[in-house]
Parts: C-alpha cells; sequence; structure tokens
C-alpha cells in the first residue's frame, strides 16, 4: 500500500496524552485512508485534505479516543468555525496511520474540550 508522511509525534503530544510512542515517530496516510476520507467525508476531503499536515502539525486541541486509542488532533478553522479532526492509529506494530478526517460539530467539539477529553494546547 503506497504511503506518504504526513507529520510525526511532537514531545509535547507525548507528555499531553502520556503516549508509549518516541519523539518524531512518523504519521503516514496511506491510498486506502484517503479514498475512505474521499468516500465517506466528500465536503472535508475537498476542503481540508491540503491542510492534514498543518492540523497534525499545529493541532489546537489533541486527545484520545476512549473507543479505540486513537489519537485525535483537532484544529479549529475560525474563518469557517468549522473544527477538523484526524484521527491517528497506532498499530500493534508502532506504525501510525492517520484514519480519517472530518468535521467535528462545534457542540461535540465544546463537549469534548468541557469533559476533558480534548485538551488545549499551548502554542
Amino acid at each position: 500500500m503506497p504511503q506518504r508522511k504526513i507529520g510525526e509525534f511532537s514531545q509535547k503530544i507525548i507528555d499531553t496524552l502520556t503516549l508509549n510512542v518516541s519523539v518524531g515517530t512518523p504519521i503516514y496516510i496511506g491510498d486506502s485512508n484517503i479514498e475512505h476520507i474521499k468516500s465517506r467525508h466528500p465536503y472535508e476531503f475537498e476542503k481540508y485534505i491540503d491542510k492534514i499536515e498543518e492540523i497534525i502539525s499545529k493541532p489546537d486541541y489533541i486527545g484520545q479516543n476512549p473507543h479505540d486509542s486513537s489519537i485525535l488532533f483537532v484544529r479549529l478553522y475560525k474563518t469557517a468555525n468549522e473544527y477538523i479532526r484526524v484521527a491517528v492509529k497506532i498499530s500493534t506494530y508502532g506504525n501510525c496511520y492517520a484514519k480519517t478526517l472530518h468535521l467535528l460539530s462545534t457542540s461535540n467539539a465544546e463537549r469534548y474540550i468541557k469533559k476533558g477529553t480534548l485538551k488545549k494546547l499551548d502554542k
């Protein structure tokens, strides 16, 4: 499966979420992940696929999905007032893949922030 690197884990993200990965661990996206986003989230694909590296390198919020332990990178695009989430799954072999990119409703984003599921990252 062809893949490309779209980011890596920083010390700040590892420390904030107490992750068991090394600094600089690469995050990839594969063709099947891109196809998933294109077919399941066409609006987000069209508007934000070119910003996926920015979302991972400069998230406003990060968190961990309690259901599948995927790492959540969330960026608020204020011009559109849209929270965009990239979910990254760490495989049993330690490989990290962006599995999806989609819009997070403002109400859900605010609820996750209030609950602490999403943590604000200081710039």
